[in-house]
């Protein structure tokens, strides 16, 4: 147990076969007065790729980044993930649901000093539905629903739909729907760290590549009070190993937002750190095998069956994640739109005799004209869990005559040949940035930006079109299971697993947030956090 300022909370139980559970803290009371000061310093593994969180959407820029900006709305993270109001006070949307209308906070100070209105936000949404400007994972959603932006005036953006959509208010309470400076982000160079320029509660410091990411506490935030931070630092280190040597030394405050903690030194925390936090939950982030469908091997269904059939998910999980990893489909199974476990392990690549997959993989193989196996490349992106499990599926496809020459390259490097469908297949495990079905679903509806393995059903297109029409949860459910059920059958790419999120923490942080499905990039920007007398190690 940890006693925090008169408070008795359990922090950490052994629940048998799931490891441990984290009790999250409540919002701050208005008993208990957080105290000021304190950097948090965590870890990240590589060195972001730019400096725009529209364009580029791994978490090694969104967690340094996001406490630069508000959005429109964001999610409350003490709250399960409901969406409040943030530059925007309110918010009213029409009868039809094609007009959103925001009504914006006045007085809000870019970090330059200039004022923040309308025009910012017209222009950010614009940016948000462009090809040219934003990652393919929103433009996939925005540009099917938005039409345009408009100004009543300085403070009243009019946002008006194509069609109603049940994903968009979501996708804007995300870290990635920043809002940015017209004159900055129209201007300056993703890559110029000039580029972060924005409303948050925390000012861009420095930044060395290789090395660091540092922020600074906004003394003019237009939030009075907050944050309670001096500031932050995210330190770039590829090892795990040194991760969590960092942070047993103290070096480090949280081993990682969300991440970078393994079941094994949870448990060396929970025996000799009693001052450790481990906090545990789900995460929207899963093991992929995209594989290109438009040319062979894999424009053959058999060979992309042989695949799935081969490909031991149990293993994969124990290898990779030490057992902290869930089985699932194509959407979050943690979500109330995945098809149940009991159906989901009717379908032969979940079956539990791997001899009778393997001959199964064999036979669709020789009867595709691969009786003697074949060759594929492997495009993988660089990181310690993603290469154990891709060493897991190269010895499980190798077994059935499929083998797999894996080519290790950046995030940098993958985006760019992913958005090029270079590749026969891709293993860089992805992530929805909100857990919605439209993000999940929107790269295999046909011609979409980050359809990267170039599939295409229409009866899944027509699907995808319905739900995300769909504004009940329990009907938008129904339609998201059948999506499931085709996906499973064609089998486009090849889910390993799904990850849990996993980090510790010193106890002397205040009021973290619990950890949701989208915390890894979702997480408060650090607002509400403090650390016991200022500080946090």
């Amino acid at each position: 147990m940890v006693y925090i300022r008169g408070r008795v909370i359990l922090i950490l139980m052994l629940a048998l076969g799931l490891g441990f559970v984290a009790v999250s803290p409540s919002p701050v009371s208005a008993a208990e007065k957080p105290d000021k000061g304190g950097i948090i310093v965590w870890a990240v593994h590589e060195s972001m790729p730019s400096f725009d969180m529209h364009y580029d959407t791994s978490y090694i820029l969104a967690q340094p980044v996001g406490p630069i900006y508000n959005g429109l709305v964001t999610q409350d993270p003490y709250n399960n993930g409901k969406i409040v109001g943030d530059l925007a006070e309110r918010w009213e949307i029409s009868g039809d649901g094609k007009r959103i209308t925001f009504f914006l906070h006045k007085g809000v100070k870019f970090h330059d000093g200039s004022d923040f209105s309308c025009a910012d936000a017209q222009y950010t949404m614009d940016k948000l539905a462009d090809r040219k400007r934003t990652h393919p994972t929103f433009v996939t959603v925005i540009e099917e629903v938005y039409d345009n932006s408009s100004c009543t005036d300085d403070y009243t953006l009019v946002v008006s739909l194509k069609r109603p959509s049940a994903a968009l208010m979501t996708l804007l309470s995300g870290a990635h729907a920043a809002m940015m400076k017209k004159g900055i982000a129209e201007t300056v160079d993703r890559k110029d760290p000039k580029f972060l320029v924005g409303t948050g509660p925390f000012k861009f410091k420095s930044y060395t590549p290789g090395v660091d990411f540092q922020g600074e506490r906004n003394p003019n935030y237009w939030k009075p009070g907050l944050p309670h931070i001096e500031g932050y630092r995210a330190v770039v280190m590829s090892d795990l190993t040194k991760i969590f040597a960092s942070f047993r030394a103290r070096q480090l405050t949280m081993t990682g937002i969300g991440r970078h903690l393994e079941r094994p030194e949870a448990e060396i925390l929970k025996r000799d750190f009693p001052d450790a936090v481990v906090a545990i939950g789900p995460r929207a982030t899963w093991d992929n095998f995209i594989m290109n469908v438009s040319k062979p091997p894999f424009n053959d269904i058999r060979v992309r069956k042989a695949v799935a059939l081969a490909t031991d998910r149990e293993k994969m999980i124990e290898i990779a994640v030490e057992g902290w990893g869930l089985l699932g489909g194509f959407i979050g199974p943690h979500t109330p739109f995945a098809l149940p476990t009991e159906e989901l392990q009717k379908y032969p690549q979940f079956g539990p005799d791997m001899q009778k997959r393997q001959a199964e993989a064999k036979r669709l193989l020789a009867e595709a004209g691969y009786a003697n196996g074949l060759d594929v490349e492997l495009m993988l992106r660089r990181g310690p869990l993603y290469e154990r499990g891709a060493l897991s599926r190269q010895d499980d496809l190798k077994k059935v005559g499929i083998n797999v020459k894996i080519s290790l390259v950046d995030t940098a490097a993958n985006s760019d040949r992913q958005k090029k469908s270079d590749f026969q297949a891709n293993t860089a495990p992805a992530a929805v940035h909100m857990d919605d079905p439209d993000l999940y679903y929107a790269r295999f509806t046909c011609g979409a930006p980050s359809n990267y393995g170039k599939y295409c059903n229409p009866e899944f297109d027509k699907l995808f079109d319905e739900q995300s029409r769909t504004f009940d949860v329990e009907k938008r459910a129904e339609i998201t299971r059948k999506m499931e059920r085709i996906l499973l059958e064609d089998i486009p790419d090849d889910r390993g697993y799904y990850w849990k999120s996993s980090m510790g923490y010193w106890n002397r942080v205040q009021n973290w947030p619990p950890l949701l499905g989208t915390t890894v990039y979702n997480y408060g920007k650090f607002e509400q956090v403090w650390c016991q007398d200022g500080r946090c190690m």
